[in-house]
């Protein structure tokens, strides 16, 4: 590096490096090691995910005839101008491959932003009730994120909020039998609530354990984790 002019001095700009919590690297750990459990117990893995695509997606490479001119019609394919419709794809697959009948397709109603705002709860879990669970031979282990539609929480592990009023952050206590202080402002209240906060319980878990499967859930941030995603890039 000497040689080639560079000399090791302080920086001109500030570098950020994002880091985990310490949260995040533990619920990573949790999901490899339960994981590589169930891969040694030889139980299915299924991974589940989301994708979209619009009409008109193309590759960045193809083959050309170079015999003709690169203006000439005919030395590529012609793509109308545009993006043209989105479709939102729901889907499942092991290391078999796609789980048949566990494919969903349907268009988006806006080709801007995140494809998560064209999936919901309600949507999910109908998919996951009457295509995904039934088309499973043997009971799994399904690997979810942690997209909003998959954590809507049960009502018995939801926690009151800082926009909770101070009469519902009363009756959450007393419905927990949780003492209350005399005289116990609202701040107060809701650092009560946080101190007794439930373990979250999942509307989508709880369903699949009903019917006989297992859950891993990935830690924020680590798409990496789920095979599918992989399959998507592609």
């Amino acid at each position: 590096m000497h040689t080639m002019g560079f000399q090791y001095r302080l920086s001109q700009r500030k570098m950020y490096v994002r880091r985990e919590s310490m949260d995040v690297v533990c619920r990573r750990i949790g999901a490899l090691r339960a994981l590589q459990r169930h891969r040694e117990e030889v139980r299915k893995v299924v991974y589940v995910d989301e994708t979209w695509f619009t009409t008109r997606m193309s590759h960045s490479r193809e083959w050309v005839d170079t015999t003709q001119a690169p203006f000439n019609t005919t030395y590529s394919r012609q793509l109308p101008p545009g993006e043209g419709e989105r479709f939102v794809v729901v889907a499942a697959g092991t290391d078999e491959g796609f789980v048949d009948g566990s494919y969903l397709c349907y268009p988006a109603k806006t080709n801007q932003g995140d494809y998560h705002g064209e999936m919901n709860g309600e949507l999910f879990m109908r998919w996951l009730t009457t295509q995904l669970l039934p088309s499973l031979p043997e009971p799994s282990v399904l690997v979810l994120d942690n997209a909003p539609y998959h954590s809507q929480l049960t009502e018995e592990s939801r926690c009151p909020t800082t926009a909770t009023r101070k009469a519902d952050l009363i009756r959450w206590l007393e419905q927990h039998n949780i003492s209350i202080p005399p005289a116990a402002t609202r701040p107060e209240l809701l650092l009560l609530c946080q101190q007794n906060h439930p373990q979250p319980q999942y509307k989508i878990d709880n369903t699949i354990h009903m019917l006989g499967h297992d859950v891993i859930r990935l830690p924020p941030g680590h798409p990496e984790l789920n095979a599918i995603e992989h399959v998507w890039g592609l």
